[in-house]
C-alpha cells in the first residue's frame, strides 16, 4: 500500500451528493476520479487496474473504507472511498472482495499508518508493527495472499537486479526512487511500487548513517 493523496471530489459527484434523497451509486465519474487519484492501482494490494480493457473480465470495485452498512451516514463521503481491484485472483478473495462489510480503521491518507509498515525481502510479506493494523492486513484484506506476495517479490527482485548492474550509488538509488514514486505519462504508478520504495528509502537512510 502507498499513501493516497486525496483530491477534491468530481463535480458530478458533488451534484449527486447534494441532490435531496441521494443514495450511493457507482457513477463513472466517481470511479474515474478515484482511479486517477490512485494512479490506476488498487488501494490495497497495488495491482494494476486496467484503464480501459473491453476484453477483460476484470472490473473495479469502489470500496467504502468504513462500510455503508455500518456507517450509512458516510455512504456519499468521497473521503471514505477508494477504488480496488476485483479481489479474486483465485478462489481466495482479497482486498475489498475479502473485506466485505467490515471496517478498515487505519488511515490510507496520512503518514502515520505507513510508518508502521515493512516488507520481507525473502518472501514479499507485508506487515505492520501495529497489532490491529496487522490483523486487518491479513484477516480483513488478505494482503499476504500467496500470489500477491510473489508478485511483490518479483517486482522487488527485478529492481535489485537492475541496481546491481548499475551500481549501488546514492545517485542511482535516488533515481530509482524518483522513477518508482511518480506516475507515467498515462497517469499510472508502477504496480507493487511500495515494496521497492520501502527498501530503497531504507538503503538511502543507511547510507546517511
Amino acid at each position: 500500500m502507498r499513501k493516497i493523496e486525496k483530491q477534491s471530489e468530481p463535480r458530478e459527484w458533488t451534484a449527486h451528493r447534494l441532490t435531496p434523497g441521494a443514495k450511493y451509486e457507482a457513477k463513472p465519474e466517481l470511479r474515474e476520479a478515484l482511479l486517477k487519484e490512485q494512479g490506476y492501482l488498487c488501494a490495497y494490494c497495488m495491482r494494476r487496474i486496467p484503464i480501459r480493457d473491453t476484453n477483460s473480465n476484470e472490473t473495479t470495485r469502489i470500496d467504502h473504507i468504513l462500510s455503508r452498512r455500518n456507517h450509512p451516514e458516510l455512504q456519499l463521503n468521497y473521503s471514505n472511498m477508494v477504488v480496488c481491484c476485483p479481489g479474486a485472483i483465485t478462489s481466495d478473495f482479497h482486498c475489498d472482495k475479502q473485506k466485505g462489510e467490515n471496517d478498515i480503521t487505519f488511515n490510507l491518507f496520512e503518514d502515520h499508518f505507513f510508518h508502521t509498515l515493512s516488507y520481507s525481502s525473502k518472501d514479499g510479506r507485508l506487515k505492520s508493527s501495529d497489532t490491529e493494523n496487522d490483523r486487518q492486513i491479513n484477516e480483513l484484506l488478505n494482503l499476504n495472499h500467496a500470489l500477491l506476495k510473489r508478485n511483490r517479490l518479483e517486482t522487488f527482485r527485478g529492481v535489485i537486479r537492475m541496481i546491481n548492474n548499475m551500481g549501488w550509488t546514492s545517485s542511482n538509488i535516488r533515481h530509482q526512487i524518483d522513477i518508482w514514486n511518480q506516475k507515467d505519462l498515462q497517469g499510472r504508478y508502477k504496480p507493487y511500487n511500495s515494496i521497492v520504495l520501502w527498501f530503497l528509502k531504507k538503503k538511502m537512510e543507511q547510507g546517511k548513517q
